[in-house]
């Protein structure tokens, strides 16, 4: 006999129920009161029968529709028992009540509302969490701020898109989210107990954030927050063991970050409780719904596991292995939980093979068991688009590496190496798709930020095997992709017209406009534009998977491509210097490997030269870095802004670290390299440099040489030029110069730069009389940019300030007048300049990186990105005096010998170099005055200044 019901009773009952809804069990008793209700003994037989019931009714009345909206509230109670995945059944239920429903504004949003309360964790498709968004904003729109009702829409909007950023990694929705769910919190309609839960989600997120910038303090600080919160929730409320698990797992990460500071692994002990033993675990979530035991199992195998490994607890991590295999009992194969549990298997067998968790006997049978669940995850993931696909396929290239090296026959071992290249050189892909993924600069470069480590990873073992190629793609992987992903929005309409999807064209333009640039610029939080958002870049993304161009938005140029861009430069070789070191071990392995040169000459061929002393940890590097900048302030490469601030070093300091650092850089890397690059006749070789991670913070063109057939500097010998990368490389090659020779010429706009107003005069007086000259006052960040949006092709001379700020949203900034332009008004956005052939940038620190070096994104590779063919920028604080000799001198090689920007930078060097520099004819006498006073041995005057680009 079929049980009658009263849907709309069982709904008034459930609220009642959920006002005072604190335990598992609570949670459990609203799941078995729909059940009980329905005369049902499992979810699928509850739904089937609502939705039988509901298709009884005559179609397009309001009874459908009302009861559609029923249906779709009472649903997520069923999913806690199970999962109900039918998204054909559930569309036509949203659209009944959208098109039939009462026309109840108040109605239609507690529908919403009611579904979004329980129904996150079935939504594991990126495409039915944007439906759910569009429902609930549609639903927003009808309901003004400041209305309770309205604070429920918001809950659900930002929970929605916190989950969405979780599963299709775009931080900048995940991060408006955060904030919004942070101000939500503060509402005073939210109960005391409500309040409490919201604080503890709000420090998991920032905790979150924390852990992906990389910031300890904050990461610290929140775990503080989240600690203390937790005092105060229950000991039995439904979300308390997620919260402690989430803790537990936060804790790790904080010893980790603390342990790659301070090279000292110590588990932090403050705030941590003795681990609770899985038995007890079980017993605390019995009383929850099949499903929602599930999400805590996950949770708890997860953190289990992060103790054991930072105590070495063999014990913890088989406990850490029963628990995932308990959730998985629990879960299906379609659920996106599952991938994360298998992953987590994966891992912890291979760990425990690696770390000698088990016995020795066992250790092959474990790195077998991880391989193969690592394999199955990395198929189910689908591809680069899933957040999970690139952490998956590196530690599964790091277990075949692993297993190889200790296989017993050659056969064997050659395979799993093979195998191991074959998934770290797919793995590296993801980091391409993440930063593609992200708008803005800050959060595509804080998802690249293990990129260049995990391709010095792969590069080293194709190099150890030979496959100097597969190097190459390795190494250009983990470069620039926050540059990548700028240079690729450009193109994305056009992509999308030849695709037939022109309205999504219009949409991407639409949402990349940048505003015009005045008073109020980009640089200030109220114009922060960050192109568009990460939401429009899934979508278009996806659109583009059937473009004939998809492949090159992931993957990196070949050789062969490499060679064609050289010999369109007239250039002799791509260089990438790999540093060499043995880093503490870790889990599947350490880093270890002797530095190198990969060459990549003009005819497309690769090879490495091995450089045994080049490493990061060489004393002259380690000097250079303790000693700051040689120039005016502590400057020089990126530091760790955990560490306590040390008195900056005098200016002496500073210069003698610079020499031994360009001694160093000749006997290790400059002489032996040039030696091995082919030399044509009577034409010194042309060399393109890429330095690998803080190998970017040398001045490899002033490497002090002291072989028979080379003495003096390393551009003495050779042009050298730099590059972000090999892809950006090859974009530049294929611009062609524009016959437009204007100038813009801005000098000393802050009016504190002597010597840069009079460079700025000279060489607008002497090269380009018939350009603009701007100076105090009318060298503002519009005039600029509006400059640059009426040009195509020509100079840009910008002698001014130049900032750097690590890890900053705009990292990096010209100081104008009444103004800054930052780097990230020229790279954000889906619109670019015509690009001026050159830009000079005689300004502090324009080629230094704000986000890592090998993420390489400058004020100078900004300028690349914005169209420019040739950049000049600097490495350090520069002497405004010397600078504006060297600017002048550079324009007079270009202009009368006619030397491209490169080879005019390195004769200007060169004239530097020389005690007895003459002013050359037409040099304003304020300058020539000061020819004698600069010392050719005194390298902070020349050595600064790198080119880029032809």
């Amino acid at each position: 006999m079929t049980t009658p019901y009263d849907l709309q009773a069982l709904l008034w009952e459930i609220e009642q129920r959920a006002q005072g809804a604190v335990t598992g069990a609570d949670l459990a008793g609203m799941s078995e009161l729909v059940l009980d209700r329905l005369g049902c003994t499992t979810a699928r037989q509850a739904y089937d029968r609502l939705y039988a019931d509901w298709a009884l009714l005559p179609r397009g009345g309001v009874a459908s529709g009302l009861r559609a909206g029923q249906v779709l509230s009472v649903l997520p109670l069923l999913r806690l028992e199970g999962p109900l995945l039918d998204a054909r059944r559930e569309e036509e239920l949203w659209q009944a009540m959208r098109d039939h429903g009462p026309a109840d504004e108040t109605w239609r949003a507690n529908v919403v509302i009611k579904h979004g309360a329980w129904g996150l964790r079935h939504l594991t498709d990126p495409a039915r969490l944007e439906a759910a968004l569009a429902r609930t904003e549609e639903a927003r729109a009808a309901h003004p701020p400041g209305t309770r009702i309205r604070e429920n829409l918001d809950m659900v909007h930002a929970g929605l898109r916190t989950y969405l950023g979780q599963l299709g990694g775009g931080e900048d929705d995940f991060d408006a989210a955060v904030d919004d769910m942070a101000r939500l919190a503060e509402s005073p309609d939210l109960r005391p107990e409500q309040r409490l839960v919201m604080d503890a989600q709000v420090a998991l997120f920032r905790i979150h954030q924390a852990s992906r910038r990389a910031d300890e303090p904050a990461l610290a600080e929140q775990i503080r927050v989240l600690e203390g919160t937790l005092t105060r929730l229950p000991a039995d409320h439904m979300d308390r063991f997620a919260f402690e698990s989430h803790l537990e797992a936060a804790r790790g990460s904080l010893t980790l970050l603390r342990a790659q500071r301070t090279g000292r692994f110590e588990p932090a002990a403050e705030g941590a409780a003795a681990a609770t033993p899985p038995h007890e675990i079980r017993r605390r979530i019995a009383a929850l719904p099949p499903d929602a035991q599930a999400d805590k199992l996950v949770e708890a195998g997860f953190a289990v596991g992060q103790r054991a490994l930072l105590t070495m607890d063999h014990q913890g991590m088989r406990e850490s292995l029963e628990l995932r295999e308990a959730a998985l009992e629990l879960l299906e194969p379609d659920d996106d939980r599952w991938i994360r549990v298998t992953g987590g298997l994966g891992v912890t067998h291979c760990v425990m093979a690696d770390l000698g968790f088990a016995p020795p006997a066992e250790h092959g049978l474990h790195l077998d068991q991880g391989i193969a669940w690592l394999r199955h995850t990395l198929r189910l993931t689908g591809g680069p688009h899933h957040p999970l696909w690139g952490g998956t396929g590196m530690t599964l290239a790091r277990a075949y590496r692993l297993r190889g090296d200790h296989a017993r026959d050659a056969r064997a071992r050659r395979l799993n190496h093979d195998a191991a290249r074959r998934a770290g050189l797919e793995c590296l892909r993801a980091a391409a798709w993440s930063s593609l993924l992200q708008s803005g600069t800050a959060h595509a470069a804080e998802t690249a930020r293990t990129a260049g480590a995990q391709a010095l990873d792969v590069a080293r073992w194709c190099l150890a095997d030979g496959a100097h190629a597969d190097a190459v793609r390795a190494l250009d992987a983990g470069r620039g992709l926050v540059l990548h992903a700028a240079t690729v929005a450009t193109t994305v309409p056009e992509m999308l017209r030849d695709l037939g999807r022109p309205e999504l064209a219009r949409e991407w333009r639409a949402a990349g406009s940048v505003p015009e640039v005045g008073e109020e610029t980009l640089f200030t939080a109220q114009a922060a534009v960050a192109g568009p958002s990460s939401r429009l870049r899934r979508r278009v993304l996806e659109a583009l998977t059937g473009s004939p161009r998809h492949a090159g938005l992931l993957d990196v140029p070949t050789p062969g491509d490499i060679g064609r861009a050289l010999r369109t430069m007239g250039a002799t070789a791509l260089v990438y210097l790999v540093p060499g070191d043995v880093d503490a071990p870790g889990p599947l392995g350490s880093r270890h490997g002797s530095g190198a040169a990969v060459v990549v000459s003009a005819d497309g061929t690769a090879r490495a030269l091995d450089l045994p002393h080049l490493t990061v940890g060489a004393p002259a590097l380690a000097a250079y870095r303790a000693s700051g900048s040689p120039g005016r302030d502590a400057g020089g490469p990126p530091t760790d802004p955990t560490a306590a601030p040390e008195p900056a070093p005098g200016p002496g300091t500073g210069r003698a670290a610079l020499e031994q650092l360009c001694a160093w850089a000749g006997t290790a890397v400059m002489e032996p390299l040039l030696k091995d690059l082919p030399r044509g006749f009577g034409r010194a070789p042309s060399v393109v440099l890429v330095p690998m991670g803080e190998l970017g913070a040398v001045p490899w063109h002033a490497a002090r040489l002291t072989g028979r057939r080379t003495r003096g500097h390393a551009c003495e010998s050779a042009d050298i030029s730099y590059a972000p990368s090999a892809r950006l490389l090859c974009e530049v090659a294929a611009r062609p110069a524009a016959p437009a020779r204007q100038a813009l010429v801005v000098g000393n706009p802050t009016r504190d730069l002597h010597h840069a107003g009079e460079e700025a005069e000279a060489v607008h007086r002497v090269f380009h009389p018939d350009g603009v000259l701007l100076g105090p006052g009318t060298a503002t960040p519009a005039a600029v940019t509006g400059w640059l949006r009426r040009e195509r092709g020509g100079v840009l001379h910008l002698a001014c300030h130049g900032v750097v700020r690590q890890g900053a949203r705009h990292s990096a900034h010209l100081v104008l007048s009444d103004g800054r332009l930052a780097a990230e008004e020229l790279t954000e956005g889906a619109a670019r300049y015509p690009g001026p052939d050159l830009v000079v940038l005689a300004a502090c620190r324009t080629n230094v990186s704000g986000h890592g070096y090998d993420e390489a994104y400058s004020l100078s590779t900004a300028f690349l990105v914005a169209g420019a063919r040739s950049v000049i920028g600097s490495l350090w604080p520069v002497p405004d005096e010397a600078t504006s000799l060297l600017m002048y001198m550079t324009h007079h090689f270009m202009s009368r010998d006619g030397l491209p920007p490169g080879a005019a930078l390195r004769s200007a060097q060169s004239w530097m170099l020389n005690d007895r520099r003459e002013a050359p004819p037409g040099m304003p006498a304020r300058l020539g005055a000061r020819v004698r006073d600069i010392r050719g041995d005194d390298l902070t005057a020349w050595a600064g200044f790198t080119h880029l680009g032809w």
